[in-house]
């Protein structure tokens, strides 16, 4: 059987971690979610602590931390943005799902009470074009928690986040 064993993979002179390429994705994110979101009106963060202790047991907590978050100043409501970005290869796509389980809604739930998902994830580059992951996000994630961020266009992405503001955070 020929796969990777520990002593190949740790051979590699690319390792996972090494491509940190994402944080431009990231950078721009928060950049244009701040030039279309009205400041009076709403908070961004870059990426906010909320959530670093939801998942609890006896020995500690564990959590998640967002590339944003959204509040709103009248309500104080709150929306997380998890931003994923890869070339046409790799799997970014399968770890966004993490977020859109039907466990993780209920605990969000649990903590917040709000009547809506208040956890978007924002695809980039070959994530936002290319139909093996388009069309993928269609059957995985429910209408209005995913945005295919096409050539990082601010205006197609401030109509997303304001709808999403004036729907669930106002």
């Amino acid at each position: 059987m020929s796969g990777m064993n520990s002593e190949r993979l740790s051979a590699r002179s690319k390792q996972p971690g090494h491509d940190r390429t994402f944080v431009a994705s990231e950078s721009n994110f928060i950049t244009a979610a701040r030039i279309v979101l009205d400041p009076e009106r709403y908070v961004v963060d870059d990426h906010p602590r909320d959530l670093t202790n939801i998942f609890r047991d006896a020995s500690g907590a564990l959590g998640v931390v967002p590339e944003a978050g959204i509040t709103s100043r009248s309500t104080g409501r709150k929306l997380f943005v998890e931003v994923k970005k890869q070339g046409p290869a790799g799997n970014a796509d399968e770890r966004a799902c993490k977020h859109h389980t039907v466990q993780f809604y209920k605990t969000l739930h649990a903590v917040y009470g709000y009547n809506y998902h208040p956890f978007v994830t924002v695809f980039c580059e070959n994530l936002s074009t290319d139909r093996r992951y388009t069309l993928k996000a269609t059957y995985l994630f429910e209408p209005n928690q995913y945005f295919l961020w096409v050539g990082y266009d601010v205006q197609a992405l401030g109509e997303y986040l304001r709808g999403r503001c004036t729907e669930w955070l106002d």
